[in-house]
């Protein structure tokens, strides 16, 4: 008997394959799982098949697996051909869908054994089959033998001594299940008296196909919840076929989730990003492709032309998916909004087509209550927004009386989403400036009667930055109202840090500080409405109209939600004291 060397160096190939292109040394079961699939494929597309396909897998505990398949077979000179030249394969025929290259797939299998038998017969020449015995050293024979079957390949693996516990049933069948639970034909596994079905098709639990399709779901993904809903995923190219359901938990956009994602019927990866858009992170998904390529690990696919177009169209079914139910079903998306709906923020605000279908059912708190973004796309005036919460629960009851729109987006993506309003032109929107406040809060018609209170509170405030201004506000109960512009607020920090810091950093923050604009400030707004600001206006004591002045200012900050310094409480404290004295 004849010995041969295989044309490869078989050691440097199997460090490839076990330390950098396979995840897991179960992998070997998915290349024979896919090699038998071939092999029948094959008979199938020249239609030459005269039984029923089928894979077995034979489990002897901790010892031995056996696959067998009825597949085309092989002849002798195919097995010097395409098994001993490693990486050559004889899956070239462009229609038919082999999967990958026999060779390497075979050879996957030195990773839990030191040696493989493989018996074959050829359908193209069955009156002669063939052994061919494979050793981890490089050496392999081949020899003729007996081999019951009228055609297909068996192939026989014995545990090496690290991987005993692979080489068990229940290992086996959630292996095979897992690997290749949409393959088209029957796989069994048996461990020589139990035989199950690895991979049963779905029957029929109900007479409702969606509830049909949702139990399939569970299955697919073993959980114990069920799925919110699920979207068709069907090529209009054939590019793929399958199925994304909807989660019913709130998840992150940044999570990371496990799908199902077949090349060929045999499992490929759980890891979506390269076929998924980035927003579907609401999903699970369970399909298969044809078409596509895998990569050189065959643990994802490979990267061209033809699969960023199965992303864009697997996008468009689940983006056209969500249109519809906004038409046909809009308490179900308005279900989905709810659960996922700050994770959806971030896809609505830079997807103009997403952002038409969310937007209507994202809430939004405004000085009319909670309102939806239905209502704000419908809006006919301006829509006035802060991104400061602060500023807004100061202002909410001053824009609401005077029946003027203002929302809170100090939330994520709730400034971009409201800021998209205008970009669509779908209604005007305008961020709440000082210069706003002074066209909005009315000048009372005796302004001039408050100049002089103004003016001493103003010179009162001056340390904190703060001037005093004079207007009508609704409701009278608003003594007054503190407003900061972004860089009078970033001035207060400063100020604050320089209390706290040593002498290096303060000269560093005083220059930082000089070069800040000279609008820099903060206003304080009196209300001529208000009974205490109408008795401040007929005071003439310089001193007592400054007191009030820095009381009225803490207090402002206070109800504005603004941070108060030590000195400032402090002032407050020593003003309240001089009122008490006056008192007495």
């Amino acid at each position: 008997m004849e010995e041969y060397n295989f044309n490869v160096n078989l050691g440097g190939m199997l460090d490839l394959l076990s330390n950098h292109l396979y995840s897991t040394p179960k992998v070997f079961l998915r290349e024979l799982l896919q090699n038998s699939v071939d092999a029948i494929n094959l008979m199938r597309n020249e239609n030459t098949l005269t039984e029923e396909p089928r894979i077995d897998i034979i489990v002897k505990e901790n010892k031995s697996i056996t696959f067998k398949d009825n597949g085309c077979g092989m002849t002798g000179e195919e097995i010097h051909k395409y098994i001993s030249v490693i990486a050559q394969s004889s899956k070239k025929k462009a229609d038919i869908p082999f999967i990958g290259r026999f060779g390497i797939g075979l050879l996957s299998c030195f990773i839990v054994t030191s040696d493989i038998i493989l018996r074959t017969r050829s359908y193209k020449h069955p009156e002669k089959s063939y052994e061919w015995h494979g050793f981890v050293n490089g050496k392999y024979t081949v020899t003729e033998t007996e081999f019951n079957e009228e055609h297909g390949t068996e192939i026989i693996l014995n545990a090496d001594s690290t991987h005993t516990d692979i080489f068990n049933f229940s290992e086996i069948l959630n292996a095979i299940r897992y690997y290749g639970l949409p393959v088209p034909y029957p796989v069994y596994v048996s461990d020589g008296t139990f035989t199950v079905r690895a991979n049963p098709l779905f029957n029929k639990t109900s007479a409702n196909d969606r509830e049909n399709v949702l139990t399939m779901g569970r299955h697919i993904f073993g959980t114990d919840f069920d799925f919110i809903d699920y979207i068709p995923l069907e090529s209009e190219s054939g590019l793929f076929s399958g199925v994304a359901y909807i989660l019913p938990f709130t998840v992150s956009a940044a999570s990371v989730r496990s799908h199902r994602i077949y090349l060929k019927n045999i499992l490929l990866t759980e890891d979506g990003s390269a076929i998924l858009p980035e927003w579907a992170f609401f999903v699970k998904c369970f399909f298969n492709t044809d078409k596509l390529s895998a990569n050189a690990s065959r643990e994802n696919f490979y990267k061209n032309e033809l699969l960023q177009k199965a992303r864009d169209e697997i996008s468009h079914c689940i983006s056209s998916y969500l249109e519809r139910t906004s038409i046909q079903n809009p308490v179900l998306l308005a279900r989905i909004v709810s659960l996922h709906g700050n994770a959806l923020k971030s896809v609505a605000a830079e997807n103009e087509k997403l952002y038409k279908i969310f937007m209507p059912y994202f809430n939004f708190e405004s000085s009319f209550g909670i309102r939806n973004g239905k209502m704000l796309m419908h809006y006919d005036y301006t829509v006035f927004y802060t991104s400061d919460a602060d500023a807004f629960r100061q202002l909410k009851p001053v824009f609401s009386e005077k029946d003027e729109l203002l929302v809170n987006v100090s939330h994520t993506y709730d400034k971009e989403l409201i800021c998209m309003l205008e970009k669509l032109n779908i209604a005007h929107t305008e961020p709440v400036s000082e210069t706003l406040l002074d066209t909005i809060l009315e000048e009372p018609v005796d302004a001039e009667d408050y100049d002089y209170l103004c003016a001493i509170a103003s010179i009162a405030l001056e340390e904190y930055d703060c001037s005093v201004r004079i207007k009508s506000i609704s409701p009278a109960q608003l003594s007054a109202l503190y407003t900061v512009n972004s860089e009078g607020e970033l001035k207060r920090d400063i100020e604050k840090a320089k209390k706290v810091s040593d002498s290096m950093f303060t000269e560093m923050l005083d220059n930082f500080e000089n070069e800040l604009i000279e609008d820099s400030s903060s206003v304080l707004y009196l209300n001529s409405e208000n009974p205490l600001i109408m008795q401040l206006m007929n005071i003439e004591d310089t001193e007592k109209i400054s007191v009030c002045a820095c009381i009225l200012y803490i207090q402002a900050l206070i109800a504005g939600g603004f941070p108060v310094s030590a000195g400032e409480l402090s002032m407050m404290n020593e003003n309240l004291i001089k009122l008490m004295e006056w008192g007495i």
